[in-house]
C-alpha cells in the first residue's frame, strides 16, 4: 500500500475490489491503475475473509468472497501496489457502510476524485445525487470500467477486454437486464461479435 495520505482519483468499493480481485486482469489493474478505498471497505473485506472458508467450493459465492477479499487485502498491505485506503470520519455503520464511506469521501474531498466505481444501483444513484451538487466532474461507473481504462491505454486488446467483461458479469452473477445495462454504461466498445447477447446491453 502506498502511504495512507495518498489519494488516487479512482475510488472503489468493497464489491468492486472483490470482483476485480477475482478477475484474470487483477495483475494488470494493480500494475497500471491507482485505486483508493476506505477503511470501512477494508473492514468489510476482512469480515468476508473471516466469515467464509478458503476451501469453499470453487466458483461459489463464499469462494469468490473469500479469495477476492483476500487478494484485495494483500494488495492493501503491499507497498509496491498503488491501492490505498483513506479513513472515514465519522465512520459509517450498517449494511451499506462501505458505500456510505465512499459517498462521505467524495463529499469531503471531491477535488481528489475523478471516478467512483461500484456495482450497487442504489449506491450509484445516491452518490450521483451527492456529486451533482459538486463543481467537479465526477463519473460514477461500474467495475468493468476498470477494464476499459486498461483497453483505452492500449494494455488490452478489444477481444481481451470484451472477454474479461463477460467473465466478470457471469462470475459475479451480474447478468440481469439492469445489471448488464449498467455495466456497459460509459463504455463505448462494441463487443457484440465476441459476447453472447445476454451479456450485452
Amino acid at each position: 500500500m502506498a502511504t495512507d495520505d495518498t489519494r488516487y482519483p479512482i475510488l472503489v468499493d468493497t464489491d468492486t475490489l472483490i470482483a476485480v480481485g477475482n478477475s484474470s486482469l487483477w495483475n494488470q489493474i494493480t500494475a497500471h491503475i491507482g485505486l483508493t478505498t476506505t477503511n470501512v471497505c477494508k473492514q468489510e473485506l476482512k469480515q468476508h475473509v473471516q466469515n467464509t472458508q478458503e476451501t469453499a467450493p470453487k466458483g461459489s459465492r463464499p469462494y469468490r468472497l473469500h479469495h477476492g477479499s483476500q487478494t484485495a487485502l494483500d494488495a492493501l498491505e503491499d507497498d509496491e501496489i498503488p491501492l490505498t485506503q483513506v479513513t472515514s470520519v465519522p465512520r459509517p455503520h450498517g449494511a451499506d457502510a462501505g458505500e456510505q464511506s465512499l459517498r462521505q469521501e467524495v463529499l469531503q474531498n471531491s477535488a481528489a476524485v475523478d471516478y467512483i466505481i461500484m456495482m450497487d444501483a442504489a449506491g450509484r444513484r445516491s452518490i450521483r445525487r451527492a456529486v451533482d451538487n459538486q463543481d467537479e466532474e465526477i463519473r460514477v461507473v461500474t467495475p468493468p470500467f476498470l477494464f476499459y481504462i486498461l483497453y483505452d491505454n492500449e494494455i488490452l486488446s478489444r477481444e481481451r477486454f470484451c472477454e474479461a467483461c463477460g467473465e466478470l458479469l457471469e462470475r459475479e452473477g451480474w447478468t440481469g437486464y439492469n445489471a448488464v445495462k449498467a455495466a456497459w454504461e460509459g463504455i463505448p466498445i462494441d463487443c457484440s461479435e465476441i459476447l453472447d447477447d445476454h451479456l450485452l446491453p
